[in-house]
């Protein structure tokens, strides 16, 4: 547990450090933008308050915008008493150029007790202006540990659509093993009121194994993983601070707990 808490301090810390150089090559970082005509040069509007709006920070959504920001990264801890299980993850988000962005971050498994590295792209295909509706297609790479090669591939849809102050967002997951041995299914969705650098709603994600499973971690993932409740974000300058709270239920081995689970993260957008 020690070493997860300081792997995911360690990330953390290179994603708030990296992620604005890293964003340097495909847009703007200066702190001042000149307008043309002007004598002095004018500050750049913050990035936070469409991180927010977009649902960047969401612990358990993914949005379906991708690259309105130049980079963002986040981080959370917490405890989920179904699972009797610390709950820690950190992602950190860059736009490479248009439309697609480099994704990857670290979550903890009480599967394998250690962190689980991914690391995939996003690509936004539909834009609400032109489609009615926002929506991204990413792929990660899922490894069971930083030293483990094995892993599973991720395929993730998102679709969202804003009604003025009020955001709703869904995933669709599907992801395997390379060799189809084990197979799982994730539904997620968040509806939120954006306040203007803060919002309020609700976000949850359910977890499913698809047919049997056959790999070395079949008697190790769990048939069934629920968790959701009220989620709410607000921004302290370049920093924003959320949490979310609710009921949770865990399925393993022809055994189901419910319980609560409750974390807590800090994020930037640059």
């Amino acid at each position: 547990m020690n070493n997860c808490i300081g792997t995911v301090i360690v990330v953390a810390a290179l994603a708030f450090f990296a992620a604005p150089s890293l964003a340097a090559p495909w847009g703007p970082v200066e702190r001042e933008a000149r307008v043309e005509g002007a004598d002095q040069d004018v500050p750049r509007a913050s990035p936070m308050p469409t991180a927010v709006g977009d649902g960047a920070f969401s612990p358990l959504t993914m949005p379906a915008r991708v690259g309105s920001t130049q980079a963002f990264a986040w981080s959370l801890g917490g405890y989920d008493t179904s699972r009797k299980s610390a709950v820690v993850d950190t992602s950190v988000e860059v736009r490479l150029w248009g439309p697609i962005a480099l994704r990857g971050g670290a979550t903890y498994s009480k599967d394998t007790s250690q962190m689980r590295p991914h690391i995939g792209a996003r690509a936004q295909l539909l834009r609400q202006d032109r489609h009615g509706l926002d929506g991204s297609l990413s792929v990660f790479y899922k490894a069971e540990g930083f030293t483990e090669g094995e892993g599973e591939i991720e395929t993730l849809v998102a679709l969202g659509r804003r009604f003025q102050a009020l955001s709703v967002a869904a995933n669709f997951v599907y992801g395997q093993d390379p060799e189809g041995n084990e197979r799982d299914g994730e539904l997620r969705a968040t509806v939120f009121r954006d306040q203007g650098g803060a919002s309020f709603g609700l976000d949850a994600r359910a977890r499913f194994a698809l047919g049997a499973q056959h790999g070395k971690n079949a008697t190790r993932e769990p048939t069934l993983d629920v968790v959701g409740g009220p989620v709410g974000t607000v921004t302290l300058g370049p920093v924003a601070l959320f949490a979310e709270a609710g009921p949770s239920v865990f399925s393993l081995g022809g055994s189901t707990r419910a319980g609560v689970a409750a974390f807590g993260g800090i994020g930037s957008a640059f």
